[in-house]
């Protein structure tokens, strides 16, 4: 399976910040919106870098208090690992895994289309395991 069949399930959301908005700006988008991590774009939607929790703690520890009023650039992970809707589940988690982040924006050439996390990526593995451990059982109660 591929990350598209990923993106039909959980959508095409995408969370986007400009790395001039305050690191404080990132993290109430984040709390509202209930992810972890915030695409950050320049003003013609080109992908720049992400921000994500782990950014803001690695952030307070380095800067203190004023972090808050930083630009997102400050503390942004630039370049951006990516994935492309046609890379394989397993693909996208062996480099979730080695890279040890949880989140892929998925573009298309350049353009982004989605973002997908470790949680979607086990999810989908999960349940196509039970589909075909189902399948299975099936044929077996046939013979």
């Amino acid at each position: 399976m591929s990350v598209e069949a990923i993106l039909k399930t959980k959508g095409h959301n995408i969370f986007t910040i400009r790395p001039e908005h305050s690191v404080s700006e990132a993290a109430a988008l984040m709390a509202s919106k209930r992810v972890g991590v915030a695409i950050v774009c320049d003003a013609k939607g080109r992908l720049m870098g992400v921000v994500s929790e782990r950014d803001i703690v690695s952030g307070i520890t380095q800067y203190g208090k004023g972090l808050l009023e930083m630009p997102v650039r400050n503390i942004m992970t630039s370049p951006v690992v990516t994935c492309a809707p046609a890379d394989s589940i397993k693909k996208v988690m062996e480099v979730m895994t080695e890279r040890r982040i949880r989140h892929l924006p998925v573009l298309e050439g350049e353009e982004l289309v989605g973002m997908i996390s470790i949680g979607d990526a086990v999810n989908f593995r999960l349940h196509e395991a039970q589909m075909e451990t189902a399948v299975l059982r099936d044929f077996a109660a046939t013979r």
